[in-house]
């Protein structure tokens, strides 16, 4: 290989070493696993975990299986106590999925894993996941379905670093799978808190201190200052062409249309095709396709939540590409606070938890791309 094909392009200040080119079979032994009989109790049901493939999808360090087997059962069957540190390597049901054994563990049949020599950092293994799938994906076959044997898998080559630059690597990538993973548990807890709170305020469950008015069964229009179609047709238009406005509709636009023209919040619900009653929200000049219904209120961000809360794809009709109307919209009947001022806080409180899972959906978004970047950089 030329030596330009030998280091990575973005290194830790320090190392200039070139990678050497190893095979799997040589950083460590492979190891596969077994299943005891299913049929003697004896076996089952004890203390020594024994993982699956379906409990494998590259989340870094496993601690505990769903079930786990004696050691009788461990000594009955062609599984192995493997020692913590172990990567696992899932050979079939999805070649090349990985793991690392926090504690000494076994496993089924459905692996092909990886006991490194003291000299190597299984994290860094694992950062390598992406690139071992890949080059185990091409050495798998079957009919029924791919699999790949411990004598292909010793033969994987990969390029690999130093020690000390297999640390730090390790360590960086620990820190950026961890900032992941937290940041994914975060915004599902936002999306969980916004759920719950969608539930018990619309439920009426909830409310803010100093409202007690029972709520009201209301007609759309008589909530909202309008609502309306995109009256149009389609002229077809070159996609790279630049607009001043924004077009909206409810499906991959492929006119030009004459516009209704709004500054500000409002509404825009799908009327053709698979996604008739969706939603969208957007503030600014815009275009929108006859293929929309828009509607403006007052309490833009109320009316917004409380349609989303609705499946509004009951008021569509036809086959094919269902209909909603404006008329059937005007007609909608929605349970709605009388009081405006409860109506504003309560779009308040919902738009603030939307505005902290986008924030954390960008903010996740970043991550990967970070990581990425680093695995098209760091690694050769």
């Amino acid at each position: 290989m030329k030596n330009e094909n030998l280091v990575p392009k973005v290194r830790f200040k320090g190392f200039s070493d070139p990678w050497e080119q190893r095979k799997l079979g040589e950083l460590g032994k492979i190891q596969g696993g077994g299943t005891p009989d299913s049929g003697i109790a004896e076996y089952w049901d004890g203390n020594v975990n024994w993982f699956t493939p379906t409990e494998v999808s590259n989340n870094g360090y496993l601690e505990s299986s769903n079930r786990k087997i004696t050691s009788l059962g461990l000594k009955k069957s062609s599984a192995r106590l493997m020692p913590a540190s172990t990567v696992l390597i899932t050979s079939r049901a999805g070649v090349g999925r990985m793991g690392i054994l926090k504690y000494p563990a076994s496993t089924n049949q459905g692996f092909q894993s990886l006991i490194l020599n003291s000299a190597t950092d299984e994290y860094f293994i694992y950062s390598m996941q992406p690139i071992i799938s890949k080059l185990a994906n091409r050495l798998a076959s079957g009919s029924t379905f791919t699999e790949i044997s411990g004598k292909q898998m010793e033969k994987i080559e990969i390029m690999i670093p130093t020690t000390g630059e297999q640390t730090r690597i390790s360590s960086l990538m620990k820190c950026i799978n961890n900032l992941i993973a937290a940041n994914e548990d975060k915004l599902e807890q936002l999306k969980t808190l916004k759920k719950l709170m969608m539930q018990k305020i619309f439920s009426q469950e909830w409310r803010f201190k100093g409202f007690t008015d029972p709520w009201e069964q209301r007609k759309l229009k008589n909530i909202s200052l309008e609502i309306g179609t995109g009256k149009s047709r389609f002229i077809k238009f070159n996609k790279s062409e630049k607009y001043m406005y924004k077009i909206l509709g409810s499906t991959s636009i492929i006119g030009y249309t004459n516009h209704f023209d709004y500054e500000g919040d409002f509404i825009l619900t799908a009327r053709v095709g698979a996604n008739a009653g969706t939603i969208y929200r957007e503030s600014g000049k815009v275009k929108i396709s006859d293929n929309t219904v828009f509607i403006k209120a007052s309490q833009i961000n109320f009316l917004y939540y409380v349609l989303t809360n609705y499946n509004l794809k009951r008021l569509s009709f036809g086959t094919g590409q269902p209909l909603i109307k404006s008329s059937e919209l005007n007609k909608l009947k929605l349970e709605v606070p009388t009081n405006e001022l409860e109506q504003q806080e309560l779009g308040v409180i919902f738009f603030t938890i939307d505005t902290l899972i986008a924030a954390n959906e960008d903010k996740l978004n970043q991550l990967k791309e970070l990581k990425k970047y680093l695995m098209q950089n760091m690694f050769v």
